[in-house]
């Protein structure tokens, strides 16, 4: 674990995994990129409508036997709906939970092993996902981030644009692409029954 402090008030930021390169202070919302053991401003964050989320910062559970906690939040919008995409550490391992309308999906990030790019995917085709073999395009489409908390292993400023891509294949398997002006991120996983996750610390909200 990596401690530094906010440029701009001065409180303890904390950084669980050493590939995070972007905080927002918990305490002032700055937004802050980590060079080596020097933290920069970038900006704020602005404040994010409930989204009705039971899921946060410290949120713990498991997959496969595997316990992780959530350390970090990217809420994704395009021009008719949003969701979360919640960066995770499994021991020294990442990988993502994806929140979608009451759908859940875990997934890790793999190689780009077949040459994906940004001009050869859209819905409706199939493309070939290291260890998963062909997988069918359902959605492609631009989006940006409407909001991000903790830590993250990206620049996850207000307003980053992406273009992404949601795959799925059989027995419930799914994968997601995204593409940046300078990458292409690739993860690969299955969507989970909440219940599946065994989830501790969980937001508490009236009416659960």
């Amino acid at each position: 674990m990596i401690k530094l402090n906010c440029p701009a008030c001065g409180a303890e930021v904390e950084f669980r995994s050493k590939a995070s390169v972007f905080s927002v202070c918990s305490f002032c919302r700055s937004t802050l990129v980590r060079q080596d053991m020097n933290l920069e401003k970038l900006g704020e964050m602005a404040e994010l409508q409930d989204d009705m989320t039971p899921l946060q910062i410290g949120t713990k559970g498991e997959v496969d036997n595997e316990p992780f906690e959530l350390v970090g939040r990217l809420r994704v919008a395009y021009d008719a709906g949003a969701w979360n995409e919640w960066y995770a550490l499994s021991g020294d391992k990442e990988c993502w939970l994806a929140e979608a309308q009451g759908f859940y999906a875990f997934c890790r990030p793999v190689e780009n092993s077949a040459g994906i790019t940004r001009d050869t995917v859209f819905a409706g085709k199939s493309v070939y996902v290291d260890k998963l073999g062909l997988m069918d395009i359902d959605d492609a489409r631009e989006v940006f981030c409407l909001y991000s908390e903790g830590e993250l292993p990206f620049n996850a400023r207000l307003g980053r644009r992406s273009f992404s891509v949601d795959l799925s294949g059989p027995f419930l398997k799914m994968a997601t692409i995204e593409f940046t002006d300078t990458e292409t991120r690739i993860f690969k996983g299955r969507y989970l029954d909440f219940d599946e996750f065994n989830f501790q610390n969980l937001r508490r909200i009236d009416g659960w």
